[in-house]
């Protein structure tokens, strides 16, 4: 019996290890990416509500612009074993993503119009992550929401306009990919400029953004939560705040109506 019980903690004991040296195996691959430059640089130039202070950041462009030459050089696809989970990945795209646009709209300050132009930023202008040609748009539709089919990450990725997600001060730090989100979506979905409820008019107000990727919101609701007929409600409700749900349950789902926002795309200054 005591052979049983010390082969046991003997197993135990392996087991613990493994997974501390999986932990810290992650975390040393993490660090050979640095994502300081870009934590020091949002928390400078961006404030408590997600504005940029372009003016201020365009004196400091060269230093966005080494860390964006740095994501150019180095990303999942050549440094594999520098991102070796789905959460690695992730965490390099959504800050890749950001880093990017605010480059660009750094880069074209004082302009404000030709982030929205006619030809259109997400499909013509070209980046370059690890090595490898791509577009914003591709970034975002084929990367992001293909690869990882997280709706979350809408919430998250900023587009330099006033109606996007507020740009996130500071780097997400490794392994607190999750938390990031999380944090984004109740961020978003609890500011009345962005979602609100409206009880006496039954009327539930939603950012464009819910329409524009809605199948990204209903899949998530069929596949993760197991809702066989769902609707954007049912997502809001997820992360609005108690009382706001509260109005929103009050409201016989056959009586509520959805109305869109206008999109404000006027750039994200201070």
């Amino acid at each position: 019996m005591t052979s049983i019980f010390r082969k046991s903690a003997w197993l135990v004991c392996i087991a613990l290890s493994l997974g501390t040296a999986t932990a810290h195996a992650q975390t040393a691959a993490a660090e050979q990416f640095s994502f300081d430059e870009f934590d020091r640089i949002t928390r400078a130039y961006v404030n408590e509500r997600g504005l940029v202070n372009y003016a201020g950041l365009k004196q400091e462009l060269q230093a966005l612009r080494v860390f964006v030459d740095r994501l150019a050089a180095y990303g999942p696809d050549n440094k594999p074993d520098w991102f070796p989970t789905a959460e690695s990945r992730k965490r390099y795209f959504l800050m890749a993503y950001n880093a990017n646009v605010l480059y660009i709209a750094a880069s074209a300050y004082p302009d404000k119009h030709s982030l929205w132009s006619w030809i259109g930023l997400f499909k013509s202008h070209e980046i370059v992550l690890g090595g490898r040609r791509l577009s914003l748009n591709v970034l975002e539709h084929e990367i992001l929401r293909k690869e990882f089919r997280d709706p979350r990450i809408h919430f998250y990725i900023n587009c330099a306009a006033r109606s996007c997600p507020a740009l996130a001060r500071g780097a997400i730090p490794p392994g607190e990919t999750d938390a990031a989100l999380e944090r984004a979506v109740r961020r978003f979905l609890n500011d009345p400029g962005h979602v609100r409820v409206d009880e006496a008019s039954r009327t539930l107000y939603l950012s464009a953004i819910f329409k524009w990727f809605r199948e990204d919101f209903l899949r998530y609701l069929k596949e993760e939560r197991g809702l066989a007929q769902p609707g954007l409600a049912e997502y809001a409700a997820l992360y609005l705040d108690p009382d706001a749900r509260a109005a929103l349950a009050r409201v016989p789902a056959g009586q509520l109506h959805i109305k869109f926002l206008d999109y404000d795309k006027s750039l994200n200054e201070q």
